[in-house]
């Protein structure tokens, strides 16, 4: 099994507990507002995440604190937030969203690897404003499924590829934003030049998402350069020694 097999199926083994526990009429959203997730047309979305550690790099921060993370992205200028709830390989957990959503003011993006309706309802119930569909996980029929159903409960969706016959399979769903990610989730391996290239075969309509990888503003002005109108960027955020003005800095080398 790669590693995103064994992430998969440990999730699955932690869902089937999760919704004896959890029936499904019980998941009800407190925070009935939902945030729009992308800005509007022309303009530049970027996605700071709030994460741990990684299969690949092990833990960033001992001491991690989603909130305080989330702040400091929020007073540099990011759009949007993406938040890790995935515990066993990326060290994340619902409270971290919970409590992101419920302190500030940014769209929240539900970062995991979701494959059941039980999710997508889980993620609308704790506050997510957006979840990722990740092609590599998910058959053709069970994308439209998943997708309609978060469409149906006003969630945004991020439509994670990372190779053309992916990308092929994106265009018959229905969602915004196509995330292109460089990070090659078998082997963890880095390619901006193929995420490049594939983001200059979307169509018009689609926001293009560049994922992983980016660790400069000159990396994010490149990818811009490309046709990428939203990031999502992780480790180079989160392990800065200044979160703030790094996030700062990386919005202001992006057109507004």
């Amino acid at each position: 099994m790669n590693i995103l097999d064994k992430i998969v199926a440990r999730r699955k083994e932690r869902l089937a507990v999760k919704k004896k526990a959890v029936p499904v009429e019980s998941l009800d959203r407190k925070e009935k507002t939902i945030r729009p997730f992308y800005r509007e047309k022309d303009s530049v979305t970027v996605i700071a995440e709030c994460k741990k550690g990684s299969p690949s790099r092990g833990i960033f921060l001992q001491d991690y604190d989603p909130l305080r993370i989330a702040r400091e992205y929020e007073k540099g200028g990011a759009h949007a937030l993406s938040v890790l709830t995935e515990p066993d390989f990326f060290y994340g957990a619902d409270s971290h969203l919970e409590m992101v959503r419920a302190h500030v003011s940014l769209p929240v993006l539900r970062k995991d690897f979701i494959f059941d309706m039980y999710q997508v309802k889980e993620s609308w119930a704790m506050g997510a404003d957006a979840i990722l569909l990740i092609a590599a996980v998910l058959p053709d029929a069970q994308l439209k499924e998943l997708g309609g159903f978060a469409k149906e409960l006003g969630l945004e969706i991020l439509l994670e590829v990372h190779n053309k016959r992916e990308l092929e399979r994106a265009f018959n769903v229905p969602v915004s934003g196509i995330g292109i990610n460089a990070r090659n989730l078998k082997d963890f391996s880095i390619d901006l030049q193929g995420a490049k290239d594939l983001c200059r075969l979307l169509p018009p309509g689609r926001i293009a998402v560049a994922e992983s990888g980016m660790k400069s503003p000159e990396a994010a002005v490149d990818m811009y350069e490309a046709g990428f109108r939203a990031f999502l960027v992780g480790e180079y955020f989160v392990t800065a020694a200044n979160r703030e003005e790094c996030v700062r800095e990386f919005c202001s080398a992006l057109p507004r």
